[in-house]
């Protein structure tokens, strides 16, 4: 499996809807920066899926060389789950 970058994502939709590669690298960076700044929210896009904040709990870790344990802090992430619409077109 391989990665897309924003890079990727600007370069399909410009070929897609005749935008300029800057134009769209714009509206990318726009639409994650708006998924950044609600991230106390969950974000629903129908069809697509929904963006949520999630809590880690604090836990234990260990350095596999060493096998020193240390507590790793709460912390919040941001998790996706799709929609059935979009897991469908996938599958």
């Amino acid at each position: 499996m391989s990665s897309v970058t924003k890079k990727d994502l600007a370069k399909g939709i410009s070929k897609k809807l005749g935008l300029s590669q800057k134009d769209s690298l714009f509206f990318v960076s726009e639409f994650f920066g708006f998924i950044s700044k609600h991230y106390d929210e969950s974000i629903n896009i129908q069809r697509f899926g929904t963006f949520l904040e999630r809590k880690t709990p604090k836990r234990v870790g260990r350095n596999p060389k060493t096998k020193e344990e240390f507590i790793i802090k709460e912390r919040q992430r941001i998790s996706f789950m799709p929609s059935s619409d979009f897991k469908k077109s996938i599958n």
